[in-house]
């Protein structure tokens, strides 16, 4: 009796857990297929006018890698960057200057908003005084970008024409992660996964899903669409930033 109560237990034990496996594996959203790009799209008659905020703190070691990749951006429409400087201690607004000076492209504006106020984070102050600050532009969409984020040169205007084309009001791309050291190789990996199966890339992608994230270090919103989800006021607490932007717009 107890032999066949062992085997029963094996047998339900492994029983579940194949019905998880295929549940991940086929009822998931198919979460361990990252390939999913942008949509297909074409360029609008006139190209729309972009501000691009990028938060930053202690950032000069990898802004020559990262800025004038933004500033050099192929981009027929106008457009103009922000760098919010959030109370960094190594020269990130200066050698922000410096590299505009040098490189030349679109228009860069450098400013530190202060210490932020009770309630908020650092970076997410400094989007709001970016935001603020590009809305006196009215531009129609805001880039959010990371300070370490090195942009193609026609990655502004394939985001624009993708949020166009399918009348997005939010457009993110995760940024391929750098990995150079062990550890990075062992958890970025798996970082990209466990998120992946939380918010599957083809659910988010689907029009009509309930499942709504974004990856913070890319984000074009429409401003308008901004305004009305009170973005980044409604998610100043929260822990993860970029998916509360996603679900609030």
């Amino acid at each position: 009796m107890g032999q066949t109560a062992h085997v029963s237990a094996v047998l339900w034990s492994a029983a579940v857990s194949l019905a998880a496996w295929l549940w991940l594996l086929l009822l998931q959203g198919w979460f361990w297929r990252t390939d999913v790009r942008l949509p297909a799209s074409r360029d609008p008659d006139a190209w729309p006018d972009v501000c691009v905020v990028v938060p930053a703190r202690d950032e000069a070691a990898v802004l020559p890698a990262s800025l004038p990749s933004l500033l050099a951006q192929d981009y027929p429409g106008r457009a103009e960057v922000f760098l919010v400087d959030d109370g960094s201690t190594d020269g990130t607004g200066d050698l922000a200057r410096e590299l505009a000076r040098r490189q030349g492209g679109l228009s860069l504006t450098v400013v530190s908003p202060g210490e932020p106020p009770s309630g908020w984070t650092g970076k997410l102050w400094a989007v709001r005084h970016g935001m603020e600050l590009a809305r006196a532009r009215d531009p129609e969409y805001l880039l959010l970008t990371d300070a370490d984020i090195a942009h193609a040169p026609d990655s502004l205007r394939r985001l624009v024409a993708a949020a166009g084309t399918g009348g997005f009001d939010l457009v993110s791309q995760m940024a391929r992660l750098r990995v150079e050291s062990l550890w990075e190789r062992l958890v970025v990996p798996a970082f990209v996964y466990f998120f992946a199966q939380l918010y599957p890339f083809r659910r988010i992608a689907r029009p009509g899903s309930p499942t709504a994230a974004a990856a913070g270090g890319c984000v074009l919103l429409r401003a308008d669409a901004a305004a009305r989800a009170r973005i980044p006021d409604a998610v100043r607490h929260a822990v993860i930033d970029d998916v509360a932007v996603a679900r609030a717009v």
